[in-house]
């Protein structure tokens, strides 16, 4: 592998999406790509994904939240794009231009708005709806983490166990751009298409982490889904970290594993020593270990949440909370980690069964 290679020895066909039709029960592919820009004050998610039950039907899912106490936006829409057209949706569009290495995402469309009051306090009311474009140019800058090799080399689990994927990989990338916005104020329950003046937001310094994920996902034939948590941030100086966990309802981890590039630019696969559970649901605030140990290192530290989406696994095209059954919620946080001195920003998403959690997660023995 060259120095310039950031596919950890993957093939450039995993790159791209699979364009024939699966034989598999459940069989979907999803892609996600997400980032946050400190000056900008903006957090982006964006994900297309195939619907398990019917491979040709494209799912367009997107959460953005905005600088200060603007709120979130959301999208929610499908699409039956053609082969050479994906990964599409129905507005939404990513396109490999180098693997492992370049790409672009683009979306036009409408979003529906919420107030962070509105998700916090309850199921958000209908509003109006904000015409959103984006157009953004991504830079990958770490080799892939590929989970498959989490349990050979210091992490727990694996692959073959997971509800949600037989294959997965991660790694982080940096964003620039432009996301216009339409400034007319929400209305809420209203569903006018309104448009008033467009505000562009200059993404000059995002800083994300994405993923690539393919196999089975659903269908209860695997180990059910009881919580788990994703980071990964990237510093100034080219440090980086990413890791997993993933666990069963009674608090049995089934993967773990992650990676660091140290202060000289060297790929580490890591151990992963700390969980930043989601236990309760905090807009910010929240001061999350932070706990990873590879052959001659090792950071200890936490990150600080400064903004949050709200996403109930029951509901998962809308944002707020859904209390009732397990109370499943799915939530993203954006927000700085400190390491040796230097702040780097980071995404974590985490999932947890609020209502009936576990009393720890642990390995498997």
């Amino acid at each position: 592998m060259s120095d310039d290679d950031l596919s950890s020895g993957m093939p450039t066909e995993k790159e791209y999406m699979v364009t024939t039709a699966p034989t598999e029960p459940f069989w979907s592919e999803n892609i996600l790509f997400a980032f946050f820009d400190a000056k900008a004050d903006v957090g982006v998610w964006l994900h297309l994904g195939s619907v398990p039950n019917d491979w040709r039907l494209w799912e367009d899912r997107i959460y953005i939240t905005l600088p200060g106490d603007g709120g979130v936006l959301w999208v929610w829409a499908h699409g039956h794009p053609r082969a050479e057209e994906l990964p599409k949706g129905a507005a939404l569009s990513f396109e490999c231009i180098e693997p492992f290495k370049r790409w672009r995402l683009k979306y036009d469309g409408f979003a529906q708005y919420a107030t962070n009051a509105e998700m916090e306090n309850a199921y958000p009311p209908d509003s109006v709806r904000r015409r959103v474009f984006m157009d953004l140019e991504v830079e990958c800058s770490t080799p892939v983490w590929d989970a498959h090799k989490a349990k050979s080399v210091g992490g727990k689990g694996g692959m073959d166990t997971q509800s949600w994927a037989k294959e997965h990989y991660e790694q982080l990338f940096r964003c620039t751009g432009v996301i216009r916005l339409d400034n007319a104020a929400a209305r809420p329950n209203t569903v006018d298409n309104v448009a008033g003046s467009l505000n562009d937001i200059a993404i000059t310094e995002g800083v994300g982490w994405r993923d690539h994920s393919r196999g089975p996902r659903g269908g209860e034939t695997r180990d059910p889904w009881g919580g788990h948590f994703i980071v990964g941030c990237q510093f100034p100086s080219g440090k980086a970290l990413i890791f997993s966990q993933y666990w069963k309802p009674d608090g049995v981890m089934n993967l773990n594993g992650g990676c660091v590039v140290d202060k000289d630019g060297k790929f580490h696969y890591a151990e992963v020593l700390a969980t930043p559970f989601l236990s309760h649901m905090a807009m910010q605030g929240e001061r999350l270990p932070i706990h990873l140990k590879w052959d001659g290192g090792e950071i200890d530290s936490t990150m600080l949440t400064t903004k949050s989406i709200w996403i109930p696994r029951e509901r998962k095209h809308t944002v707020g909370q859904f209390k009732q059954g397990k109370f499943d919620m799915y939530v993203l946080n954006f927000g700085p980690i400190e390491w040796d001195g230097e702040v780097g920003y980071a995404y974590i998403e985490r999932s947890s069964h609020l209502n009936d959690l576990p009393k720890s997660v642990r390995p498997p023995e």
